[in-house]
């Protein structure tokens, strides 16, 4: 079965990393000084803004990156196989 992949496009990978910046700018900006949780929460926060944007970039600038694939035909409801007439 044939399947085909799927990209963001190229400004959307743009904007993924303009987006990335902004908020980790946001992040530090504001959990810098917090204490405990707070500086706890800033490292997750950092480290899933890396995740998603270094995802987008990926996917929409290397020759083998993917957002997903797609398999045409692959899905068939059980009420679409009960409409069919018999041939």
């Amino acid at each position: 079965m044939r399947t085909m992949r799927y990209k963001p496009s190229k400004p959307v990978a743009v904007l993924s990393i303009v987006m990335g910046v902004g908020l980790l700018v946001f992040g530090i900006a504001n959990f810098w000084d917090a204490g405990g949780g707070g500086r706890a929460f800033l490292v997750f926060w950092c480290l899933m803004v890396v995740a998603v944007t270094g995802l987008q970039v990926w996917a929409a600038f290397s020759k083998n990156g993917s957002m997903g694939v797609l398999m045409p035909g692959a899905f068939v409801s059980g009420d679409d196989e009960e409409s069919r007439p018999a041939r």
